[in-house]
């Protein structure tokens, strides 16, 4: 092997390891426990074996804390077809709501059913493009209320629910706490700040779902927002319910 490429492997393997050494210092924290996180495959024009740990397919196991967990989270991403269930409770000064929702989701359409003064209410998000289509009516009743917006209320919203990505949105400076909420690191916990008069929020998101599982709001030390969600069945729901009108082919 003549000089000049040794040389060169030389100086590739040093920018490697300083590579590799500041990931790791990025990464490295306070943190609780490890995930497997998938980075980006470096490329290669060798053929060398495959480690049996797989590491050669970019796994590499990091810490969450309150300074990367935004990056850990930007790596998360919500089933494209599941069900489940969700209660969302809002408290104040001498009472409280409850809100049970049965989810739906496929092919870019929400569905949601929930019961309002003892009627059950229906309601469909679809996303076409930057546009969000509504339809809402209530269970027997044939009349739909029907909307189309562009950046329109989203299933979400019509939830009451945070999402994963409402923590990508907040300033690094917001985030108080992070790390690993469930044994064997299959959910993550997020504290943090928000908004002008500085609610708390304490919200857990699953590893494999990227889905928010539970969450907590206080003002000061009084809790005011609580939302739970059952267990998520991933794949084609067994029924999406169409507004009237679409049943009907309209």
């Amino acid at each position: 092997m003549n000089s000049r490429r040794m040389l060169g492997i030389a100086v590739f393997g040093l920018v490697f390891i300083v590579v590799a050494v500041c990931a790791v210092a990025a990464l490295s924290g306070a943190g609780r426990g490890t995930a497997e996180i998938a980075l980006p495959e470096p490329m290669t024009d060798s053929s060398a074996d495959i480690p049996p740990d797989g590491s050669a397919h970019g796994l590499q196991a990091v810490e969450i804390t309150a300074d990367n967990v935004q990056d850990v989270v930007a790596t998360l991403a919500r089933p494209e077809a599941y069900s489940r269930s969700i209660m969302v409770e809002n408290f104040w000064d001498g009472g409280n709501s409850v809100h049970n929702f049965s989810v739906a989701v496929t092919a870019g359409t929400t569905a949601l059913r929930t019961s309002v003064g003892g009627k059950e209410k229906n309601i469909v998000v679809t996303e076409e493009g930057p546009y969000m289509r509504t339809y809402i009516w209530y269970s027997g009743d044939s009349r739909v209320f029907e909307s189309s917006a562009e950046g329109g209320a989203g299933a979400d919203e019509y939830q009451m629910i945070l999402t994963y990505e409402d923590i990508l949105k907040l300033p690094r400076s917001a985030i108080i706490n992070a790390g690993f909420a469930g044994g064997g690191g299959t959910e993550l916990y997020a504290t943090y700040k928000s908004g002008e008069l500085g609610y708390l929020t304490e919200c857990r998101v699953s590893m494999s779902l990227g889905l928010l599982t539970s969450a907590e709001i206080y003002d000061g030390e009084t809790l005011i927002y609580r939302m739970t969600a059952g267990e998520c069945r991933v794949g084609e729901p067994d029924d999406i319910m169409m507004p009237p009108t679409s049943r009907a082919g309209n």
